[in-house]
């Protein structure tokens, strides 16, 4: 892996840029992350920006995606949501991601909606009650999890 000399992440990362190293593909910002368990893919839709994460969301993810969220964020609108549906395994460290995702939205006056997904993303943020703490739609866009989830404070 590449020792990091030299490279700097971009304020507002191009829509294509490929970060390469002895012919291996090291992180695509169009695409997410290429040989890493995490990833990001962005989104609009319908004027509401979408953050899709796959993988596991822990202290390394926190570390990689957090300046491309906040260059995502810093041109997002004030609708934005969080869709951890394909998200495998999340501790700690996604949680603190998610946790600065919701306090630089609510900075900017907007609103985060935050989509759990699996029964394991559900426990975590039950057993932490930051069920509590994020606005949690309980009709679609969300699918799957527990049936009638109260909305959270933004």
């Amino acid at each position: 892996m590449a020792s990091g000399a030299g490279l700097r992440t971009p304020r507002h990362p191009p829509r294509s840029v490929t970060l390469s190293e002895g012919g291996r593909t090291l992180l695509d910002w169009e695409t997410g992350t290429a040989d890493f368990t995490f990833g990001l893919q962005h989104r609009v839709v319908n004027g509401t920006d979408v953050l899709a994460f796959w993988g596991e969301l822990d202290a390394w993810a926190d570390q990689e995606l957090t300046p491309r969220v906040t260059a995502l964020l810093d041109q997002a609108g004030h609708q934005v949501v969080a869709d951890l549906r394909k998200v495998t395994f999340l501790d700690a460290g996604g949680l603190r991601l998610l946790v600065r995702i919701r306090q630089y939205v609510a900075a900017g006056q907007g609103t985060l909606w935050l989509v759990p997904g699996s029964p394991r993303n559900w426990r975590v943020l039950r057993i932490t009650r930051l069920d509590r703490t994020f606005t949690i739609p309980a009709c679609p866009p969300y699918t799957g999890g527990r049936p009638g989830a109260r909305t959270g404070h933004h």
